[in-house]
């Protein structure tokens, strides 16, 4: 996905494309906030334009429509994008809790151990932690020796909505960028274009979303 496919977080996305177009990305970061408000389209986002084929690049002036907004973006519809969208790119790699709720020590091993290597058929590795803050204790003791070292072509994303569930001394290892809660209007365009709803019917859901909390 695009970053100007994704909803809300229009302060953050911008930053993300300039730092990729100045190559100021740090190796590793956090991507913290609610649960349910795109950290992780935005962590794919992210590793679709660091390895499209076809980027698209604006001035940073250009600002006339949404897509501008981006000092680069992917073009969604290379062959690495789409095997990014479909969670088949060999370089990009997604870590989840198992059946147990915990994210274990060997498939962190596995991912340090061919963050040694060279992408296979990318630019960048990238590694995207879910539910990071499920990391076991000795997982993130492994982990910790690749962010204090990483690879120069590796980027790791650790997503979570509980960042004080990672270890301090990972936690001071990656810049967390703080994603904040999407507005009732974005909630109700997400449904019209995702479920079909009417936008008074969308409108309400959304209202109701927000009630309820």
């Amino acid at each position: 996905m695009p970053f100007r496919e994704v909803v809300g977080h229009q302060a953050l996305l911008p930053l993300i494309a300039r730092a990729v177009v100045r190559e100021s990305l740090p190796p590793s970061l956090i991507f913290a906030g609610p649960e349910g408000v795109g950290k992780r389209l935005v962590a794919r986002a992210l590793a679709e334009v660091l390895n499209c084929q076809s980027p698209i690049r604006h001035r940073d002036t250009d600002r006339a429509t949404l897509a501008n907004a981006f000092a680069i973006d992917s073009c969604g519809k290379c062959p690495a994008c789409l095997r990014i969208a479909r969670g088949i790119h060999t370089d990009v790699v997604t870590l989840a809790p198992g059946e147990t709720g915990v994210i274990k020590l060997e498939p962190v091993r596995e991912v340090i151990s061919a963050a040694s290597y060279r992408p296979f058929e990318g630019r960048r590795r990238v590694v995207i932690v879910d539910a990071a803050d499920q990391l076991g204790r000795d997982a993130q003791d492994a982990l910790l020796k690749i962010l204090e070292e990483p690879p120069a072509a590796s980027v790791f994303v650790l997503v979570t909505s509980r960042p004080d569930g990672l270890a301090p001394t990972v936690r001071s290892r990656c810049p967390r960028l703080r994603f904040g809660r999407l507005t009732a209007s974005e909630i109700a365009g997400i449904l019209v274009r995702g479920c079909g709803l009417s936008e008074r019917e969308a409108r309400a859901a959304a209202a109701a979303a927000y009630s309820a909390d």
